[in-house]
């Protein structure tokens, strides 16, 4: 009875991803595949202009100018995330959440509010560039890193990394061999809620980049505002593709650490006995 419950639990859920992503991820797979019409619109007949120019030299250099911008974001969040975790957690819990607070009260501004002021901060000869976009969306997006990580350090029991360095351990190897696998599923949701909005980013390479720092988010705009829709279509597509195929490599790699991990122990289970 209560797994029959349970089912139904899942169905508004299920219901609610098929009607805002499978249908919507389907119709941007169908117009990819379309021809397009004179008149800037598609024509109803099978075409694979769009994905032979989606497969072309400039647009793949697009898809791996988005990929390296947002590894280095990802990144750069993830060596400035933990120590501000870290702190943050040790804090009493009255001026935790004061800070908290403080640390996250510009995400109640509008993001484009908060990328005209980056503009205004940053000295122009950064405009147009490369590292002023990094630098931008490192900072809009540092938020969504410490706070999971900030959660997986409040789980955490602060003893465990003293006893370490108790028996010799060195601070960074009970970092290592402590802090950091017990903190590594907040690490792997950070990671997740700083990658993938990244990839799908335009308002920050589109104002901060001039124009000048062109990534997969900036070419859909553009090819949509120019009537292109199969193309614009098979760009999205391969964002959804990307994003997908990595969701899925860290969903098998979280079940086959799970499997060995519960192998290791029914071992050592074993052997003890």
């Amino acid at each position: 009875m209560r797994s029959i419950q349970r089912r139904w639990l899942a169905w508004p859920a299920i219901c609610y991803l098929i009607a805002l992503f499978v249908i919507p991820t389907a119709l941007v797979l169908g117009f990819s595949l379309l021809e397009r019409d004179i008149h800037g619109g598609v024509r109803p007949a099978l075409s694979l202009d769009a994905w032979s120019q989606a497969l072309d030299r400039i647009t793949l250099r697009a898809i791996g100018r988005t990929l390296l911008l947002s590894s280095l974001v990802t990144l750069a969040n993830l060596l400035l995330g933990y120590p501000c975790a870290a702190a943050l957690s040790r804090l009493p819990r009255s001026w935790r959440q004061a800070a908290i607070f403080a640390f996250c009260f510009p995400l109640v501004t509008s993001l484009l509010l908060r990328t005209y002021g980056w503009m205004n901060l940053l000295p122009g000869a950064w405009l147009g560039t490369f590292p002023a976009v990094a630098f931008v969306l490192t900072f809009n997006y540092l938020p969504f890193m410490v706070l999971p990580l900030l959660r997986a350090f409040e789980r955490a029991d602060p003893l465990l990394e003293l006893a370490a360095m108790d028996l010799g351990a060195t601070p960074w190897q009970a970092f290592w061999r402590v802090t950091f696998p017990i903190t590594r599923s907040g690490m792997w949701a950070g990671a997740a809620l700083v990658f993938i909005p990244v990839m799908g980013e335009y308002l920050v390479p589109h104002f901060v980049g001039d124009g000048q720092v062109t990534v997969i988010g900036t070419v859909i705009w553009k090819e949509f505002e120019s009537r292109n829709w199969p193309y614009a279509a098979a760009c999205a597509s391969w964002l959804v593709g990307m994003v997908g195929t990595m969701l899925a490599a860290a969903a098998v790699y979280s079940v086959l650490s799970r499997l060995s991990s519960d192998r290791d122990s029914f071992r050592n289970e074993g052997g003890g006995e």
